[in-house]
């Protein structure tokens, strides 16, 4: 199976703190490291990450070149694209009002693939199928 992930649930698996990751969402990511399931990294959570590093706001294992370049190696990652397809579909999601969150959800909503995510305003506004508890 496959799925796509937010930023804050990979943020949560790559720097270890899996105890903020809900039930189901560990689930998924212990199924991705064993290599079970795929999980599509969205480029926008890409982008966040490097951004929140470069600004020391979150501490990650390894710098970030090296995690992406290991992420790009991974047989159980796969990495989103930021295209004109996926810009259309994030002009239509008004009602979500954080632009990297817009591009998460359109992306998982053009691949058709269930959102790991906590967010509350994601998971309640209906637009995508969420795994957390």
């Amino acid at each position: 199976m496959t799925l796509a992930t937010d930023t804050h649930a990979l943020v949560y698996h790559f720097t270890g703190q899996h105890r903020r990751l809900g039930r189901g969402a560990k689930a998924v990511f212990d199924r991705v490291e064993r290599g079970l399931d795929t999980l599509l990294i969205p480029f926008t959570v890409l982008e966040e990450i490097m951004l929140l590093s470069e600004a020391g706001k979150i501490r990650l294992r390894l710098p970030f070149r090296e995690l992406l370049l290991s992420v790009m190696q991974a047989e159980n990652f796969d990495l989103g694209e930021n295209d004109a397809q996926l810009l259309l579909e994030a002009s239509a999601l008004v009602g979500i009002r954080d632009p990297y969150d817009r591009m998460i959800v359109a992306q998982a909503r053009i691949l058709g693939l269930p959102l790991v995510s906590g967010d509350e305003k994601i998971q309640n506004s209906g637009l995508v199928r969420t795994v957390w508890d």
